[in-house]
């Protein structure tokens, strides 16, 4: 068995004719040009003719990349295997279907699925759509944990619970959303460091035999949210953290490394690649983005709105009653967001505003339902007031994105969810 590292959060687990790869992120920026790799892929879309299955953890762009996936020449795509977490929406397996993918496999939770000989798969929803997946080759067992929010002793045991122990553990090192404004380094720093304590959770109670970082290969890459740069974890500090703090084996990985489990693995190199990488970031070339026209942004505006009252009908006098105060940088004007007539200017002050930021990262939120997700992990934006209010809207647009249930309940339905969780856990 083998592990060839691709970059970031993708892997490929190859035994004997199966070739499973993990996330697939190869090439460009991701979350409305928020992230870009630190290291550049060596894998080419033409490698696809050997890859088998396909799994996805979640659809978030440095895990799901339309745009790559389209890149893979049609007549390989044909012959893969998509395996996918069973989800309302079916959003991920509908699309990859549409682009003409051979195969489809939908994962049931807590139940492994064979997928070739001595090969199998077991994928368990987490939280906020996300998922992991334990990769079982000939009773080797790998957990790829991604971006799941594994951050306290009660959840590692948990999912020890239901796994057991693993002999590979593959987990996200640094923080991955945004961490304070533009001058908390410290507060992003113990942030970072929060994530390492995380890792200790998982090795306390999962005891892997080697522990593979992994995840958080990015760089933030926007001329509005560079600042994010400074605090994240550097990989090295991660390595010794693992190998000397926690007396685990840590392997470190550079695009194109190829992990062999019954070998003796050096990290040195790759870890020598990646600080030339770490070094340079202030030099890189960050991405600047154009002004959206204002009636073009108000028009947009009004019609997310009125999509987010299309999709919950009922809940139409709550929505109308949201409103948020928000500075454009770029205008350089006031606007306030309400859920009855969209986006209008105002003559509040700046320190009014709960939140600043471009037009372009604003005209993102409007068009796409999971843009306010997108925007609180590339970080394009300084929080100035009750950033809340501006969050009320992201929520409603996340759930109507999901298809889930309006996220606001009613008195009675909290109650009744409280009930259910107790009665669960009972």
């Amino acid at each position: 068995m083998k592990i060839h590292f691709v970059n970031h959060a993708s892997f490929i687990v190859e035994n004997q004719n199966i070739k499973l790869i993990c996330d697939p992120w190869l090439e460009g920026p991701a979350f409305d040009n928020g992230w870009k790799h630190l290291a550049p892929t060596q894998m080419k879309y033409e490698d696809f003719n050997e890859i088998t299955h396909i799994w996805f953890s979640h659809e978030h762009p440095d895990h799901f990349s339309p745009p790559n996936l389209l890149k893979i020449p049609s007549e390989i795509r044909a012959k893969i295997c998509i395996l996918y977490q069973q989800t309302i929406d079916r959003k991920v397996i509908d699309f990859c279907k549409k682009i003409g993918f051979g195969e489809f496999c939908e994962l049931k939770q807590n139940t492994f699925t064979e997928i070739g000989n001595n090969f199998r798969i077991l994928c368990n929803a987490y939280t906020y759509g996300d998922s992991y997946a334990l990769i079982d080759v000939e009773g080797f067992k790998i957990l790829n944990l991604n971006d799941c929010i594994v951050d306290t002793e009660k959840k590692a045991e948990e999912i020890f619970n239901t796994l057991g122990e693993v002999d590979v553990l593959f987990t996200q090192f640094s923080y991955a959303n945004k961490v304070g404004n533009e001058n908390d380094i410290k507060l992003r720093e113990n942030v970072a460091l929060l994530k390492l304590k995380r890792i200790e959770y998982q090795n306390i109670y999962l005891k892997p035999k080697v522990i593979i970082p992994f995840a958080s290969f990015v760089y933030f890459c926007h001329e509005e949210n560079k600042y994010m740069n400074f605090g994240i974890n550097n990989i090295q500090n991660v390595f010794d953290f693992i190998t000397n703090s926690l007396k685990s084996n840590c392997v470190v990985l550079y695009p194109g490394d190829v992990f062999m489990p019954t070998e003796n693995h050096d990290s040195e190199t790759a870890l020598s690649k990646y600080a030339k990488h770490y070094s340079s970031i202030e030099n890189y070339d960050y991405v600047k983005s154009m002004s959206i026209n204002e009636s073009e942004l108000i028009e947009a505006s009004i019609a997310f709105v009125n999509k987010l009252k299309e999709g919950y009908p009922h809940k139409i006098k709550y929505i109308e009653s949201l409103n948020t105060k928000i500075y454009l940088t770029d205008i350089n004007r006031t606007f306030i967001l309400s859920g009855r007539t969209g986006l209008c200017s105002t003559h509040v002050k700046l320190n009014n505003c709960d939140l600043s930021l471009s037009s372009n990262a604003l005209s993102y939120c409007f068009r796409e339902l999971w843009g306010f997700d997108t925007l609180t992990i590339n970080a394009r934006y300084q929080i100035l007031g009750n950033i809340k209010k501006f969050s009320k809207f992201g929520s409603i647009a996340a759930s109507l994105n999901r298809k889930e249930d309006f996220p606001v309940p009613t008195i009675r339905e909290w109650i009744l969810k409280k009930i259910k969780k107790k009665l669960k856990s009972f």
